[in-house]
Formats: C-alpha cells, structure tokens, sequence
C-alpha cells in the first residue's frame, strides 16, 4: 500500500509549497507542526483519530471523504476497492460534492474536453515531429552513425 497521507502532504509542501506550519494553522494546530513533519516522512505510525478529519481535509486540500481513504490505505492497508487510479481519486472526491446536475454536466463536458486536447497533441507530434527528433530516432537506429548522402552534380 501507498503512503498516500504522506505523500499528499509532501505534495502541498514542495509543489505548491504550503509549509507544515500552514497545515497545522488550518488544524488549529492540532495536530503539531512536528507532526506534519514527521507524517511527510513517513515517521507516524498512529493514524489521526477520525475527529480530525474535517480540519486535515482543510490543511490537505481534499474533501473530508478523501482524508478518511488516505488514512484507511497508509494506515490501515485498506484501500477504496474500485479501478480508479490514485492520480484521479482527488477528482473523484470533488465530483461527489458536485450537487448540481447542470455543474455535473460542465464538469463532465470539461474534462472531455482536456482529454481531446492531450489526444489531439498526441496526433500532432505522430504527424508533425521535430526534425532534431527524428535525427536521433534515425541515428540510434543506425547504430549513432549518422547517414549522409552526397548528391554529385550531373556532368
């Protein structure tokens, strides 16, 4: 099982660079900022009592749901038994919260549109590679040789 806790929490610090003492700010500093350091490194082996799920949710960014699963798979070793992959369960968490049949359908709507855009760019570097690309895919399966043909002028 993933550390999916701690790596949440290594997320928010290093990407979007929220430090340990924000988090334990948005807990009421319960729990410590010691603690959001030690959990970053995977150094707690107690999971937080489920009475702090609303504000870790806060800290973390997530939906409380989403708390509850994270400290369920790195704690407990039980994970949500579905297919979807751990990079979309944020999603998943927020769709839920998604009330508003009309909101649901723009949601929908916008994440097929991302999907067409990421396929559409694949096709595009299928029909439209960059030269300097092409030089290397040509020259590693030449064996790194590069192949040049000289054209002599008719006489």
């Amino acid at each position: 099982m993933a550390n999916v806790f701690s790596e949440r929490v290594a997320q928010l610090n290093t990407e979007a660079g929220k430090t340990y003492q924000q988090m334990a700010v948005d807990c009421d500093l319960k729990p410590s900022v010691t603690w959001w350091n030690k959990v970053r490194w995977n150094g707690i082996k107690i999971p937080p009592e489920p009475s702090l799920y609303p504000r870790m949710a806060k800290a973390l960014e997530v939906p409380e749901r989403r708390v509850a699963e994270m400290v369920a798979e790195q704690w407990c070793g039980v994970r949500p038994d579905d297919t979807v992959p751990e990079r979309l369960r944020h999603l998943m968490a927020v769709a839920r919260g998604v009330k508003n049949d009309e909101d649901l359908k723009l949601l929908v709507d916008l994440a097929h549109a991302l999907s067409m855009k990421h396929g559409a760019e694949q096709l595009l570097e299928l029909l439209d590679p960059d030269p300097n690309e092409v030089l290397k895919l040509r020259e590693s399966k030449e064996g790194g040789r590069r192949v040049v043909k000289i054209r002599r002028a008719p006489r």
